[in-house]
C-alpha cells in the first residue's frame, strides 16, 4: 500500500448504487443486492480510490462472485453498518491493526461470518463476561476457524487486563488450525456500552 492511503479518509465506507458521487475510503464496502454488476464495481473502485473492495451479502440470494470483489462478509440487514464499523479500523487504537492486516484476511479466505454481541447498564468484569459468552455461543460447534477479526468496542477506554481477558477467552473457545486472528478496539459514544464485533471464516 503507497503513502496515498495514509489521511484523513475512513478506512471503510459503505457505497450504494443510488449515490451522486463516491466520497474517496480505503474498503469500498456495497451491499451485493443492490444491483451492482461489474462494470458499477469498476467504476466504484475507481472514483472512490478505494484499494479494495468488499461485499456485503445480507441473503441467501445467487451471485457471480467477481474477482474485482476481494472479500465478502454475510451478515443481518440490520448488522451491514456493525461490520463496516468493523473495517473501519484505527491504527492508533489501544490495540491497532492496519488495512493491510484485513487485507490479509480476505487473501487467506475471502468468505466470512459476521457476529456481534451488545451489552449496556452491567458492572464491567460481568460485561466483559457475559459478552465473551455469548459471542462464543453465536458459533457452530466444533467449528475450525481460518480468520478471525475481532472488535472490542467500549465506552470506557479498555484496559490491558480486560482486553487481554477478551483475548485469551475467545482463543480458548475456538478451535483454530493455523488460524489468522487480529484484534483491535475503539471507543464507542454510548454510556456503560459493550460491544464486540467479530467476523469469521470457516475452515
Amino acid at each position: 500500500m503507497d503513502e496515498s492511503y495514509i489521511d484523513d479518509r475512513p478506512n471503510a465506507f459503505l457505497y450504494q448504487r443510488t449515490m451522486a458521487r463516491y466520497p474517496k475510503s480505503v474498503i469500498g464496502c456495497f451491499i451485493i443486492s443492490e444491483d451492482w454488476d461489474e462494470q458499477a464495481l469498476l467504476e466504484l473502485k475507481k472514483k472512490s480510490e478505494a484499494w479494495f473492495l468488499v461485499g456485503l451479502q445480507i441473503n441467501d440470494m445467487d451471485f457471480d462472485r467477481l474477482d474485482i470483489i476481494e472479500g465478502i462478509v454475510r451478515c443481518q440487514p440490520e448488522d451491514v453498518n456493525q461490520v463496516v464499523k468493523l473495517l473501519n479500523i484505527s491504527p492508533r487504537s489501544f490495540v491497532g491493526i492496519d488495512v493491510i492486516d484485513i487485507k490479509s484476511l480476505f487473501e487467506r479466505e475471502k468468505l466470512y461470518k459476521f457476529i456481534q454481541i451488545h451489552i449496556t447498564d452491567e458492572f464491567e468484569t460481568d460485561m466483559l463476561k457475559k459478552a465473551a459468552n455469548e459471542l462464543i455461543s453465536q458459533l457452530p460447534k466444533s467449528l475450525n476457524i481460518r480468520g478471525l477479526l475481532l472488535g472490542i468496542e467500549s465506552s470506557e477506554s479498555p484496559s490491558l487486563d480486560n482486553t487481554s481477558y477478551i483475548i485469551d477467552f475467545i482463543e480458548k473457545n475456538v478451535a483454530a488450525d493455523d488460524v489468522y486472528n487480529y484484534y483491535c478496539t475503539s471507543m464507542s459514544d454510548e454510556p456503560e456500552s459493550f460491544r464486540l464485533r467479530a467476523m469469521y471464516a470457516e475452515a
